[in-house]
Order: C-alpha cells, then sequence, then structure tokens
C-alpha cells in the first residue's frame, strides 16, 4: 500500500472498529489483508479455500498411516495429508513427518507454534498463507494469534491494535444529521460517559429511557432539540420497536432539512441487537458498540483511559494512590478477561463492568485520603465483597476474586518496586507517577494474553481458543460463498508438565 491509500485503510479500519463487536474486529482486519491480496493476485485460490475448509477424507482406506499415533491425532493427521495431496506447495509434507517426528513433535507441543520455525526445509519453503494452513491443520488453538501476526505483517500493527473507545473523538465527526447508536452489550449502560461528555461541552442532556407511553415525552424531546441545539438521548430504544418508524422519519426529515434543526444538536440512541431495528437509522447514524474490549492490554487502555488527569491528581496522597490505581485497573482487567476461560475462569459468567471500577476508584480514593495508615481490609472488603462481589453468586467464585484483591492490595504493593502482578515478567506495577507514563508502559504489553498471566496453566485457554478459530473460520467461509468443510476438531494433546 503507498502512504494515502495506507492512510484512507486505517481510517477505515479505525472508524469501522468502533460499532463492531470485540470478537469481529480482528476478522474485519483479517479479511481487509486477504480481500487486498486477491485484488493482486497474491493469495491462491485453492490455499485460501483449503484454509477454510479444512480437509475432508473421502476414504480413510486410501490415506497413509499416522507415523506418530501416539501423539498426533487422527483429525491433524487428516489435515496434513490432505495439503499434501491437494497442494503443490505441500508435496512432501506427510513424508516430512514420517522422517522427522522428534521435530515436529516440538512444534506441535510449542506453546507459541505460530513464531517456531518450521521443522526442516519447510521453514523455508511456505509463505505466510500457507504457514497458516499447517497451523490451522495441527493447531487451531493457536491460529487466531498466527492470524494476528499475520494481518501485522502485512498490514501494520495499527489492524490489529483497535482504538480504545473514544467517545469525544467520535462525537467531534458527527453532525446534527446523523444519531449516534450505542450498540448494547449485557450490563454496560453508557448514559454516565455520554452525561461527563455533555458536561465538558456544557451542552444540556435530554434522556428519555424509552418504554411504553414514552413516545410523547421523546417526542417532545425532540423537537426542543431541534430548536435549541440541545442534546438528545433516547435510551432502550429495543423496548420501543413499534414506535421505531416514527422515529425513523424524525430522523429522515433532520437529515434531509425538512425539519430546521440546530446545528449543536446530537441525537443520541441505545439499543441491544436486534433485527427488527430500522436498517435506515442503522445506515445513516454512526454506531459504537459498548462492549469490553478483547485482551488484557486492550481493558488495562479502557480504563485508565476513564481516569482524567484531574482525576488522576486529585488524592493527597499520590504515593500510594496511584500504584493502587493501576492494580484496580489491573484487577478489574483479569475478571473481564478471565471470562474467556469458560469453566476454568468462573463457575457462572459475571458481566462486570465500568461502573464497578469506577465505584471502586472512588472508594480507593477516599479511603487513601481518610486514614494515615492504609485500610487494606476495608479496601479489599469494599471492593471485592460489596462491590464486585455484589454480582457474583457462587461462593467459590468469589473466594477466587477475594484471592485476586488480597494479591494486589497490600503493603508489599506500595513497598516493593515494580510490584509483580504474575508470575510473568511483563507484568508488574510501572514505576514513576504520571498518567501518560502508565499508558506508555500498558501499550508496551504483549498483545495476545499467556494464562500464566491469571494465575492458570498454559493449556487452560486451548478450548476457547479452538472454539473462538472455528467460530471465526466459519464466519470467513460464509462472506466468502462456498460449501461448507470438514477438520474435526484438532485438539492438541500435550505431554505433562
Amino acid at each position: 500500500l503507498d502512504n494515502i491509500n495506507a492512510y484512507h485503510m486505517e481510517a477505515v479500519y479505525r472508524s469501522t472498529c468502533r460499532g463492531l463487536f470485540e470478537r469481529h474486529k480482528l476478522l474485519f482486519s483479517f479479511q481487509m489483508t486477504i480481500r487486498l491480496q486477491q485484488n493482486v493476485g497474491s493469495v491462491p485460490k485453492d490455499e485460501y479455500d483449503m484454509f477454510l475448509k479444512g480437509p475432508v477424507v473421502l476414504d480413510r482406506g486410501l490415506q497413509r498411516p499416522n507415523p506418530c499415533p501416539d501423539w498426533l491425532p487422527e483429525s491433524a493427521w487428516d489435515g496434513i495429508t490432505e495439503l499434501d495431496k491437494n497442494l503443490a506447495a505441500f508435496q512432501g509434507l506427510a513424508a516430512a513427518f514420517e522422517q522427522s517426528p522428534k521435530e515436529w513433535r516440538q512444534y506441535y507441543n510449542s506453546d507459541t507454534a505460530e513464531i517456531e520455525v518450521l521443522p526442516g526445509e519447510w521453514e523455508g519453503k511456505v509463505s505466510d498463507l500457507q504457514r497458516l494452513c499447517v497451523l490451522r491443520m495441527l493447531r487451531p488453538d493457536r491460529l487466531l494469534v498466527g492470524i494476528t501476526k499475520y494481518v501485522s505483517i502485512h498490514m501494520g500493527q495499527q489492524f490489529v491494535d483497535p482504538p480504545a473507545f473514544d467517545l469525544d473523538a467520535i462525537y467531534r465527526t458527527s453532525s446534527h444529521k446523523s444519531p449516534l447508536i450505542f450498540v448494547l452489550s449485557p450490563g454496560v449502560d453508557p448514559t454516565n460517559t455520554l452525561l461527563e461528555l455533555a458536561a465538558t461541552k456544557n451542552v444540556q442532556v435530554g434522556n428519555c429511557a424509552l418504554g411504553q407511553g414514552q413516545a410523547p415525552k421523546a417526542e417532545a424531546l425532540l423537537d426542543e432539540g431541534c430548536g435549541s441545539g440541545k442534546w438528545v438521548f433516547l435510551s432502550n430504544c429495543h423496548l420501543m420497536l413499534s414506535w421505531m418508524p416514527v422515529l425513523e422519519k424524525r430522523i429522515e426529515a433532520i437529515g434531509d432539512g425538512t425539519t430546521r434543526t440546530n446545528a449543536a444538536f446530537r441525537l443520541w440512541l441505545s439499543t441491544n441487537p436486534d433485527p427488527k431495528f430500522p436498517i435506515m437509522i442503522l445506515q445513516c447514524g454512526v454506531k459504537m458498540t459498548t462492549e469490553p474490549p478483547s485482551g488484557l492490554r486492550a481493558n488495562l487502555t479502557r480504563m485508565i483511559n476513564l481516569v482524567s488527569a484531574e482525576r488522576f491528581e486529585r488524592c493527597e496522597k499520590k504515593s500510594k494512590y496511584k500504584p493502587l490505581l493501576f492494580c484496580l485497573c489491573w484487577f478489574h482487567s483479569l475478571l473481564i478477561e478471565r471470562r474467556k476461560f469458560r469453566n476454568l475462569g468462573f463457575n457462572i459468567p459475571y458481566e462486570f463492568n465500568e461502573s464497578d471500577f469506577l465505584i471502586s476508584e472512588d472508594v480507593l480514593g477516599i479511603y487513601i485520603d481518610a486514614y494515615e495508615k492504609t485500610p487494606w481490609d476495608a479496601l479489599q472488603y469494599l471492593i471485592a465483597d460489596a462491590n464486585y462481589g455484589g454480582r457474583i453468586t457462587d461462593d467459590f467464585d468469589r473466594r477466587l476474586v477475594r484471592v485476586y484483591i488480597a494479591q494486589f492490595f497490600n503493603s508489599d504493593s506500595l513497598a516493593v518496586q515494580q510490584y509483580p502482578l504474575s508470575e510473568l515478567k511483563a507484568y508488574h506495577v510501572p514505576s514513576g507517577a504520571s498518567l501518560d507514563g502508565f499508558k506508555q508502559f500498558i501499550k508496551g504489553l504483549p498483545m495476545d494474553d499467556d494464562p500464566r498471566a491469571f494465575g492458570q496453566h498454559p493449556n487452560a485457554a486451548i478450548a476457547s481458543q479452538i472454539s473462538e478459530s472455528t467460530d471465526m473460520l466459519a464466519t470467513l467461509l460464509s462472506l466468502g460463498g462456498g460449501g461448507g468443510g470438514g477438520g474435526g476438531d484438532g485438539k492438541k494433546k500435550k505431554d505433562d508438565k
């Protein structure tokens, strides 16, 4: 890409990501990358089809025997033999397993197979897409990480690092003619964020929670807002779908100038995803998802961005408040991301959200300044039990959260320089006492979350990673057309550690 095209592509990526759920952002950037490469003929169709559909073995009687049945599952061997049989670039791959089983076993058992050197001559023979094909057959649990690396190499790091949610930046690109639409996720309420933005702009907000009998109030707010420039927030539109055709006509009249509208006016809407929501409103509006981002780094970024420079400096005992604020950001991010381990994370999934963090941050600031000696027991109880614990219904989950809070809120977290937050060296409380310093430290954290950051075994995420990879391939296949494919589960089997 030349510089102009790269700039426009990045702008498209960033603006589109605002309206995508987290699970679709990598899919979108990978789809962009593949489409651009297909346009210049650098993606062979047969290789990409095999990558999407996986192996289809019609007669195992014609298949050469698996040379490594003690560690290589049949589903993975199906993939290797189908690559060998159907794609010229992989001729001899099955024989390589017979000739070098030890080297291939090391690759198969690697915790980071996506960056490992392929055994023998294959490292220098395969293209980046062909490497993904091998990864797809042998280690589907590492496929999303491999795709991330692929996009980063061919498009740039900025296309695998979605922008943090910034409502002010979104507002600056908006106009009075187009509604701004929050697509809600469970447990997330954007009301406080919107009201804080309005306060910084010295704008009044007319707020109406839609429901039965609220149509007259909503229309009155629209009339007042169009005339005075006041913002209007109509929340929970999915609860009044029968009134949406009326709103659609009002928005159309504002957009085409039929309704004279003050340029300062903004219409904000929130709705759950619903197939009956008017397409026209979605097409003409600016869509924003409120879902927590994916990954520890992204969640840390989101949490630290909720803290303004004034709020960051508000406490008298800054030397205590600032490192504990980072510990709180880490604590919240761990709880959000731990859900991806499914039953290995929580017995019951919980929808922790920004309000939990903001309330806990208020408690932290108040209690740090109110007491000469840091009240560790009170902080641990109010944050882990009273606030976050208010959502928890399982006793073992509650015990887990208490263990986490005790690990991060204790005297060592203030006394020890670069206090470790996990057994991994990358994760610690950063030195320094500036908000920008915290943000720069977070930017340098790994993109891919190691389960050990959560206190989990490295194999803990395999089941969810395979499921996410399978879902992404199925979605890509549906977007690109074509029939289904096989592939099996391809589950990884590792030696006990």
